[in-house]
């Protein structure tokens, strides 16, 4: 399997994404400002792998203190908010720094600093752990769905599917969200083709989930994102997957700029479409969609590709990084737990209560 995380000796390491495919660089750091640097730039990215990389990057910044006990709760108070300060919208950060201030309200009263740290360290492990479980469970759980809702199409063919951005290893530690589900159908025998739409402007389809599928050796094809509902009109899509970075109480789901597009797409041609998430992505705490806080990226990003212009310097540009699609137009959502279908505002609520 790709090694796209790794914590040991209290050093962080994790595969540079910006690079990929052309170049495979594993970085090695003590630094949480490094860490939190990487998160920004992308260098890792992935909802639940910048949850992962987040807890982590709390352990560097706490074994880099050198205060006292009496001068730690505004150190680590600050921590906590250069961390959660890196992503606005991968509700799997705020996860992450959430299980961290757990254990410093439960324990930091009654323990030494030295003895406060070992347990978060647990704590980061455990959501690195977790994540990869979670992926398997969402697999299982992914496959018995698409079995029930195409069974009429399995009884004579295997299956193409759609997918956008990149949900396998890189963007998870395990197997993957949304691209774990896919690999394991393929695994089945339920799956003829991967269609792979690019994911402008960073290119994350097109550079990492092709690149992961080739690793792996299951057939795909790349696409330009507006090619969608034309392979749909064709016949060459039978349904859709994509994970998400945040999903509201309602079952809106915030995933990466694209995303809406092809769901609208798949409604008109009456193809399922799925989204995959752990329960670590639901956020009760957002009624629906139009609350949930969109990422807006650099210009230079759309302005660029891999620091060629191709585009003046003066161009207008609006560069959201993430869309949120209705949930009227998603077939069902997968979790660890279970897939829901229909009554998202009821279902989701008993996931994680």
């Amino acid at each position: 399997m790709i090694d796209a995380v790794s914590f040991e000796n209290d050093t962080l390491g994790y595969l540079d994404q910006r690079f990929l495919p052309l170049k495979e660089e594993y970085i090695k750091t003590k630094s949480h400002l490094e860490a939190i640097e990487a998160i920004k730039t992308l260098a890792v990215r992935g909802a639940p792998l910048i949850g992962i990389v987040a807890g982590y990057t709390v352990i560097l910044g706490l074994n880099s203190y050198q205060g006292t006990k009496d001068e730690f709760p505004l150190y680590f108070e600050k921590l906590i908010q250069d961390v959660e300060a890196s992503r606005p919208t991968a509700v799997n950060l705020f996860f992450a720094t959430a299980c961290m201030k757990a254990v410093y309200d439960t324990s930091f009263t009654s323990d030494s600093l030295e003895e406060l740290f070992a347990k978060m360290l647990v704590a980061a492990r455990k959501i690195h752990t977790d994540e990869i479980a979670n992926c398997d469970a969402m697999a299982r759980h992914g496959v018995e769905l698409i079995r029930h809702d195409l069974a009429e199409t399995l009884k004579t063919r295997k299956l193409n599917v759609l997918t956008h951005c990149n949900t396998g290893t890189l963007a998870t530690g395990g197997s993957g969200t949304a691209l774990g589900v896919i690999k394991q159908a393929w695994q089945e025998g339920l799956i003829e083709k991967v269609i792979t739409a690019e994911s402008r402007p960073l290119l994350q389809g097109l550079r990492l989930t092709a690149w992961e599928l080739e690793t792996e050796n299951i057939p795909f094809l790349s696409i330009s994102d507006s090619s969608s509902a034309f392979l749909m009109q064709k016949g060459m899509i039978d349904f859709g997957i994509v994970g998400a970075d945040r999903i509201a109480a309602n079952g809106d789901t915030a995933n990466k700029i694209g995303t809406f597009a092809h769901a609208v797409s798949a409604a008109a041609h009456n193809i399922p479409y799925y989204i995959a998430a752990p329960v670590s992505t639901i956020d009760i705490t957002i009624e629906d969609g139009s609350h949930i806080p969109i990422e807006e990226r650099s210009a230079d990003e759309l302005r660029t590709i891999f620091g060629t212009q191709v585009a003046t310097p003066s161009t207008p540009v609006l560069n959201y990084a993430f869309d949120v699609t209705p949930n009227q137009y998603i077939r069902g959502i997968v979790t660890d737990k279970k897939a829901v279908v229909g009554n998202y505002a009821e279902d989701l609520k008993k996931l994680i209560t």
